[in-house]
């Protein structure tokens, strides 16, 4: 790799972990290109030919989630199939848990802008296509009915996976909730495609899932309904 490739890399990569710290400040709206060109010590034009714009940068940071997530998960060839896709589900969710506040403004924003249509779309093929792929390698295995079509039963895992992160994004469920109602959700279209010793283990999966949001959930109506009286007596007040 030249300098300049190297100089230009670590300049987006410096400009995204700006954007980064002032989406989790302040939210996507309230960002300025002329604030973080301020931030980042560079130009509004260097912004502008590296991203296109503030909203190609929103675009840029979700698809790099994204990268991340099929980019980070085991590639051991033992860990294919099955594993393998459970994994890059798992990893979904985990990634938008770290840096949550972050992730839930960005997606928020992501979601709600009709510019970004192409890159939800980008990004819904790429998950898709790594899904695809393991199912294939459950298909060759006799792990899944004969009927399945690999492709659109990729599809609906990641319109699931997509579903888990808008609601969790718009407040509607919580960090401790995310994971296993993504595990929930996917697991419930799994359970419909795989079969024998595969079928037993994705509905494991689905059961702990399921005890697992019904406890977040019980635990935080709990705090709620704890933090009632409380409120009353400051508003008596």
């Amino acid at each position: 790799m030249d300098l300049v490739t190297e100089q230009r890399l670590a300049r987006r990569a410096a400009i995204m972990n700006a954007a980064r710290e002032m989406i989790s400040e302040v939210g996507y709206a309230a960002v300025t290109v002329r604030d973080l060109a301020e931030r980042c010590r560079v130009s509004v034009p260097t912004l502008y030919n590296q991203f296109r714009g503030k909203d190609g940068l929103l675009g840029a940071a979700i698809e790099d989630h994204f990268a991340g997530v099929l980019d980070t998960a085991p590639r051991s060839r033992a860990q294919t199939g099955l594993g393998r896709l459970l994994e890059i589900v798992d990893q979904v969710a985990m990634q938008l848990c770290t840096l949550s506040t972050y992730h839930q403004r960005l997606l928020e924003a992501f979601m709600s802008l009709d510019s970004t249509t192409s890159v939800q779309q980008r990004v819904a093929i790429r998950l898709s296509a790594a899904l695809e792929t393991q199912l294939k390698v459950m298909r060759d295995r006799r792990q899944l009915q004969t009927w399945i079509e690999p492709l659109l039963c990729a599809e609906q895992i990641t319109s699931a996976c997509i579903n888990a992160a808008v609601v969790w994004s718009s407040g509607m469920s919580s960090d401790a909730t995310l994971t296993p109602s993504m595990r929930y959700s996917t697991g419930l279209i799994l359970l419909g495609a795989v079969r024998g010793k595969s079928r037993e283990t994705v509905q494991v999966r689905v059961i702990a899932a399921q005890k697992r949001v019904a406890r977040a959930r019980a635990s935080e109506r709990s705090s709620s309904e704890r933090q009632k009286p409380n409120q009353r007596s400051r508003a008596a007040q």
